[in-house]
């Protein structure tokens, strides 16, 4: 920006009024405005002081004798030198409809209304001041900037050379004929002559010491060695060049240099001579060679890894079907016989002996469960996902119709709310409504007035999320971080049915599908769980084989649980673990 410019005079601001109150009024107000004021009693007044000054803005009252402020506003806005110039109609109340409607269609930036309130008034009087002033000070500048125009011209250009001769980059300018008129010293230096014997040279003939870079797929795209007649008739169409050269140095070492020739137009549009900019990359060269060889040697390794890993995977998946055959029939043994015991032994044994004989039914049964749950746990993450455009709402209201079915089932009070469509894998999807919907029937159902659930969505960056909120128990926040971890529960088993395993179920899901899963509640007041899907042209190929350990790309909200890793389980009160 120009220095030294002169200080700019004060504004000035005509109020045109013909009561003598009202104008003293006017002034005073905006005497703290620190502006010059001109005041004047009719249209006349105002156009003849227009002749002579240029004002920042007009105060113009609406009612005068002989000349109305419409009819002076009309001849303002008709001069060339005023019609610019803003315009405050100052009028009554009870004319404010009639007068606004004629006041914009001549051009008012504003309306007054009396009796008027100072600092209003002020305020919207110093915007237009402000604006006065800027235009002017950008005015000023303007002039300046002419001034120094001339003056700097000479610098600029020995300013110019001066970085074209000492800039790290090669620089090349050659004629229209294509012959070399001027080189810098990078470009001596990567070409490995002196400026003396590259000046004449046409740009890209082989004894400039320029060929391309074939590498071992043939000529690198642009290059101008192998096809010259390419190169040059590029440029003569006006269009830029760009290619990669190898300069071949007189002592045998070769350097590679990225090149860009552009095409310079004289006023006339016609070619007049090539500037030709470069960038020194021989280093980099050298680096992607090692590169390449790195990432040879690293994806033979992940080649092995991933092996490896296929094997571990079949390896589990076999372990546990063992597990499911090797467990399954001793524990249906000790079912089996313990019903035959209770049937044979009905009225025989004494009260303790019954109920121990029905801790054992009881056990044998809920490690049948245990196992089940683990090992539909396991295939959760062995599905591969399908994805599909997906009707949430429809999803959401099919399961809840089930539930609502259910034998026996408590009335359900629905709250569902408009829900998005989504792109994700049905059954997955599924699963996860079904889990959280009758977890929140399930942990409801004592509530006086029965359950409640409600459901709705919200939008955040990069995808939606769902929410599902309850009346239920709630839970302790303290043992949050066991909510979502196989066979952990935050209630007794007596008290809700259950293996701990459908949260789990949830969150592994969700994080195959990119997404994340969080929780907030309080003990006796219900429990709200969330999870999100971002848009499936988002989630990459890792996301989706991504394991229940991995978390969502978002932070939570204060209060919020956010699902980390899976904990092992942790020593909690008795009461709290089902």
């Amino acid at each position: 920006m120009p220095h030294n410019l002169p200080p700019l005079p004060l504004a000035k601001i005509l109020i045109v009024d013909d009561q003598d109150a009202k104008r003293l009024a006017l002034r005073a107000t905006l005497e703290p405005l620190g502006q010059e004021i001109v005041a004047v009693d009719s249209g006349r007044e105002a156009l003849r002081t227009l002749l002579q000054h240029d004002y920042a803005v007009i105060l113009l009252d609406v009612r005068m004798p002989e000349m109305d402020g419409f009819e002076t506003a009309e001849l303002i806005r008709s001069r060339r030198q005023s019609e610019a110039t803003p315009i405050i109609f100052v009028t009554a109340h009870d004319r404010a409809e009639a007068d606004m409607l004629r006041g914009y269609t001549l051009g008012a930036v504003d309306f007054i209304f009396s009796p008027f309130q100072a600092e209003v008034l002020r305020a919207k009087v110093n915007v237009f001041v402000e604006l006065h002033r800027q235009t002017q000070t950008v005015r000023a500048q303007e002039r300046r900037l002419r001034e120094l125009e001339a003056l700097q011209a000479r610098h600029e250009l020995l300013k110019l050379s001066s970085a074209l001769e000492q800039s790290a980059d090669p620089v090349l300018i050659a004629d229209q004929a294509g012959r070399v008129e001027y080189v810098n010293s990078a470009f001596s230096a990567v070409s490995g002559l002196t400026p003396e014997e590259l000046l004449g040279r046409r740009l890209g003939d082989p004894e400039t010491g320029e060929t391309a870079d074939t590498g071992t797929d043939g000529p690198a795209p642009g290059s101008a060695a192998n096809d010259p007649a390419g190169m040059w008739a590029t440029l003569r169409r006006g269009e830029v060049f760009r290619g990669e050269f190898i300069h071949r140095r007189p002592g045998g070492e070769d350097s590679h240099e990225e090149r860009t020739v552009t095409p310079i137009r004289d006023p006339a549009g016609q070619i007049t001579h090539f500037v030709s900019t470069g960038r020194d990359v021989t280093d980099r060269k050298r680096m992607e060679a090692q590169l390449l060889a790195l990432n040879a040697s690293l994806e033979e390794r992940v080649r092995e890894r991933t092996a490896q890993l296929e094997d571990v995977n079949g390896e589990l998946e076999a372990y546990a079907y063992s597990i499911s055959h090797d467990l399954r029939t001793p524990l249906r043994h000790i079912g089996s016989f313990a019903d035959l015991l209770a049937r044979s032994s009905k009225g025989q044994l004494s009260e303790s002996a019954g109920r121990y004989l029905q801790i054992i039914q009881d056990g044998a049964r809920r490690m049948e469960e245990l196992i089940d749950g683990l090992l539909d746990f396991a295939r959760t993450g062995r599905h591969e996902l399908r994805p599909q455009r997906i009707d949430l709402g429809a999803v959401v209201s099919e399961v809840a119709r089930e539930l609502s079915r259910v034998p026996g089932a408590a009335a359900v009070t629905w709250e569902i709310a408009d829900l998005p469509e989504v792109q994700a894998d049905l059954l997955s999807v599924r699963q996860v409504i079904v889990n959280l919907l009758s977890n929140a029937v399930k942990y409801s159902q004592d509530q006086p007035g029965g359950p409640r659930v409600e459901v709705w969505a919200s939008q955040e960056e990069g995808g939606h999320v769902i929410h599902v909120r309850d009346n239920g128990v709630g839970f302790n926040m303290a043992y949050s971080h066991k909510l979502f971890t196989v066979f952990q529960r935050l209630h007794p088993a007596e008290a809700f049915e259950g293996h701990g395993v459908g949260l789990a179920h949830v969150k592994r899901i969700v994080a195959r599908h990119g997404g994340r899963v969080w929780a907030h509640s309080a003990e006796g007041e219900g429990a709200t769980f969330s999870f999100s899907l971002p848009p499936w042209e988002d989630v990459g190929a890792g996301a989706a084989e991504a394991g229940p350990e991995e978390a969502g790309p978002n932070e939570p909200q204060p209060g919020e649980l956010q699902i980390g890793e899976l904990q092992p389980a942790e020593t909690a009160p008795e009461a709290e673990v089902g």
